[in-house]
């Protein structure tokens, strides 16, 4: 297994007070409760604070992942949406949707469970990554808390879970300092976290083909038992089974064993060639990293020059931190392929079409455990007059984030707010059989139909797929949108505010923001009438991003 140099200061006892968490039996595990205890109310925080600061979704995708689910939870099949998403996150929503209710509330309350869970297999991939309790602690406690992973931790996409599996994963098979080998049972918890990661996002293919090499090499190394080599190898197949299923899948379902892969790079074709040469593209995953997360970036280097000058001047030498990073050097190695792996997606139009650095977050979570552990034994084991100018540095890094921040991002969240609300005012004031017409402006419409909580009684008005042909909005005038009610047998309809509706359909029934709810005009005469009559099939919901 990966075997890092060891750092000085660390026994081997401190390397095992995690315990083993398989294979073997666990230790100190009241202090273990405890930190995972602390991680994970730090991590609700971080989530309840974000969530007071207004922020609801990353993108369009958030409620577009959350009607799918809601879809799969009315109909349930094996390949949720029958696009390239992959199904994990589906199975998991929409099975918690049958339980409670396919609602916009409960999809952000298993989003805020899961945030809080990842942070906990976070802590668990520090301990076994450091072997040091209070390092992996402090690097946990960051890497909740950084603004990327606090915002994923409340939003309605798989990313950060993804990528705290994938994390788990790749510490799964470190050798901690001054620690033993980890039991092959240990490696085995990380496959078939690995395989959930797979199964969720693209991101942790490249991670799994290189899990499955080192599971293997371990397994041939010298002094291991059979029953070792035999989990080893397991946990290869493990690892890889996510994308040999997935593209199995695809062979069978679509012709084409990557037709995934050429789904997502139709639709990065049908946006229209990008501004970016390849040279950019090459680096836009690093780039993305650097210009989202500057303070994590930045750390590294002022304590590196608080470091410099506090072995120059000062009587006692500075924590030794180059030889207390290095457990971290193999897991980035990890990190930094997958990275160059995304990067020639990129390249091929095979990769996310926004937010790059949603996909870099494995590298984020790692550089945050980095930074975070190496500023707790800076703290620890520095002089008073260090730990005073490593604070002013500090406070240096996030002065200078918080105002070039807002100048660096690219993209912007969108919390659709209107849509969401008469999305609510309609699940409450229409029946719940009766058929809706949603007008189509952008993918807003997807955060109107996650509010109303059924979409397969919901017609949006058009597609607005760039792989689909260009078609004009019904709610543009009165006779189309007539037509258009008519021939879907609407009940209601929801859009704009704005004459050829007004015109058609009269007041509306209910407004929030720049949207309305209206009676179909056609059903005027006998609403009830209209509300009983069973609904058409519903238009699947669009694939935003693939």
């Amino acid at each position: 297994m990966l075997r890092p140099a060891p750092a000085p200061g660390r026994d081997a006892g401190r390397a095992l007070d995690a315990g083993s968490f398989a294979g073997g039996a666990v230790t100190s595990a009241v202090p273990l409760a405890r930190d995972l205890a602390l991680v994970a109310l730090a991590k609700a925080a971080v989530s309840a604070l974000v969530l007071a600061l207004g922020f609801r979704a990353v993108s369009d995708d958030d409620f577009a992942r959350v009607v799918l689910a809601q879809a799969w939870a009315h109909a349930p099949r094996l390949d949720p949406t029958g696009t390239s998403w992959l199904p994990v996150p589906f199975w998991l929503n929409g099975a918690l949707f049958r339980v409670f209710a396919p609602t916009l509330e409960v999809a952000r309350a298993v989003a805020f469970a899961l945030g809080v869970a990842s942070a906990a297999l976070i802590y668990i991939s520090a301990r076994w990554i450091t072997g040091d309790r209070r390092a992996a602690l402090a690097g946990a406690l960051l890497a909740g808390a950084f603004p990327w992973s606090a915002c994923l931790g409340v939003a309605t996409v798989p990313e950060l879970p993804t990528a705290a599996l994938t994390l788990f994963a790749v510490a799964s098979l470190v050798t901690p300092p001054a620690g033993p080998a980890p039991p092959a049972g240990r490696a085995l918890l990380g496959a078939l976290a690995l395989a959930l990661a797979t199964l969720s996002r693209y991101e942790p293919w490249p991670v799994a083909a290189v899990f499955a090499a080192m599971a293997l090499l371990a397994a041939a190394r010298l002094g291991q038992g059979r029953a070792a080599q035999a989990t080893l190898a397991l946990a290869a197949l493990a690892a890889l089974a996510g994308p040999a299923a997935w593209i199995a899948w695809n062979r069978v379902a679509h012709g084409e064993a990557l037709h995934f892969l050429a789904r997502v790079a139709s639709y990065r074709s049908a946006l229209g060639p990008g501004s970016d040469g390849s040279l950019l593209r090459l680096f836009a995953y690093p780039a993305a990293m650097v210009r989202e997360e500057p303070e994590l970036f930045l750390s590294p280097i002022a304590l590196a020059l608080v470091a410099w000058r506090a072995r120059r001047g000062a009587a006692r030498p500075f924590p030794p931190l180059l030889r207390a990073a290095r457990p971290y050097a193999l897991p980035g190695a990890v990190a930094a392929l997958q990275i160059a792996a995304l990067s020639l997606a990129l390249v091929r139009d095979g990769a996310p079409t926004h937010h790059p650095e949603r996909a870099t977050l494995l590298a984020l979570l790692l550089l945050a455990l980095a930074v975070g552990d190496l500023l707790a034994r800076a703290f620890r084991g520095a002089s008073s007059g260090a730990r005073r100018a490593l604070g002013g540095a500090l406070l240096a890094v996030l002065c200078v984030g918080l105002f070039f921040r807002p100048h660096l991002r690219r993209e912007h969240f969108n919390p659709r707010t209107d849509e969401v609300a008469i999305g609510r005012a309609a699940a409450e004031l229409t029946p719940p059989s009766a058929p809706l017409l949603i007008e189509v402006v952008d993918y807003g419409h997807l955060a109107t139909l996650a509010a109303l909580g059924r979409p397969w009684g919901a017609h949006p008005d058009r597609s607005i797929d760039p792989r689909d042909p260009p078609v004009r909005s019904s709610f543009d005038d009165p006779a189309s949108l007539a037509r258009r009610a008519a021939g879907l047998g609407a009940a209601y309809l929801i859009g704009r505010v704005r004459p050829p509706v007004l015109d058609l359909a009269g007041p509306p029934l209910a407004t929030r923001g720049a949207f309305g709810l209206w009676a179909a005009p056609s059903a005027a005469g006998a609403p009830e009438d209209r509300a009983r009559r069973p609904a058409p099939p519903a238009d699947p919901a669009p694939e935003v991003a693939p």
